[in-house]
């Protein structure tokens, strides 16, 4: 999860919509409705619950993982990744609502802890600097079918993105919901290269908290992997491959709960913004 983005995924113009169906339809607890994965507002109020939230708490993301250049079927570890978002969300018309949010990740050497800032590509045997930006707001509407992947115009190049939700489905008392970003950038000028993105998320919570009214940001795990071209700062050329992450992580609501390794990072990179991160939004 570099710093092209800060989103993860989201959704929810429906959630509000979802949120005021006949109680029989969200009855929480046993003994209540069960959770419906081919209703369409089951799925919206799923996505947004899990993935983000239905209250404008400052609401915290950590996810721990590792990168991997990828040649053919063989995967090459290149670091150890943690990985952190921060948002809230506000309730639009129309059943649409905005996610604020700002991110900040770190990479180390794999199994190590200590900030990597210089990268020995295996693959080019070149040196590189690894770049860490510094946390800035960017700000997504989303609606019951989803939204456009998180950026802005990428200059001399035409990008298309798309968002799939779902699909959803039940094992036991958890509810599983899919989130999946695309982007593909196309050059303007001949003999530029293209760059294409895919974001896959998984969110997993309680399914009595999904359909409980009164909960509004509910716990919730989260499974990732990204496939994407390698990025310019890596110095690749027009070596073949792909960029690849596996990660997991977890909501949660403070600062105070997110790793210490990604914390001590933080504060070592940014430590004006690690003393308020909810400013970014706020700003």
């Amino acid at each position: 999860m570099i710093h092209r983005r800060t989103a993860l995924g989201l959704i929810a113009g429906a959630a509000a919509g979802a949120a005021t169906l006949p109680t029989p339809a969200l009855a929480a607890g046993k003994g209540g409705a069960a959770f419906d994965p081919a209703n369409a507002d089951h799925l919206a109020l799923a996505f947004r619950k899990l993935a983000y939230s239905m209250d404008d708490k400052l609401t915290f993301w950590w996810m721990r993982g590792t990168r991997y250049g990828v040649t053919g079927t063989v995967a090459t570890p290149f670091w150890d990744m943690y990985v952190a978002s921060w948002f809230t969300t506000r309730d639009l018309p129309d059943g649409k609502y905005e996610i604020r949010m700002a991110g900040s990740n770190f990479y180390t050497a794999p199994g190590a802890t200590r900030l990597l800032e210089k990268f020995d590509n295996p693959f080019t045997g070149k040196a590189v600097d690894v770049p860490y930006g510094k946390p800035r707001v960017t700000i997504t509407v989303m609606d019951k079918r989803g939204g456009g992947f998180a950026g802005g115009d990428v200059p001399g190049m035409k990008a298309t993105r798309h968002t799939d939700i779902g699909p959803a489905w039940v094992e036991g008392e958890s509810v599983h919901v899919q989130g999946d970003n695309s982007m593909h950038l196309e050059p303007l000028e001949a003999g530029k290269r293209s760059f294409t993105v895919n974001d896959w998320s998984t969110y997993i919570g309680a399914v009595v908290d999904v359909l409980n009214p009164k909960m509004k940001n509910p716990p919730a795990a989260q499974m990732f992997n990204d496939i994407l071209d390698f990025p310019p700062w890596l110095q690749m050329g027009d070596y073949q491959g792909a960029y690849v992450s596996r990660c997991y992580g977890r909501k949660v609501y403070g600062y105070a709960s997110m790793p210490a390794t990604w914390r001590k990072l933080f504060e070592q990179k940014f430590p004006d913004v690690a003393k308020d991160p909810g400013a970014v939004l706020r700003g």
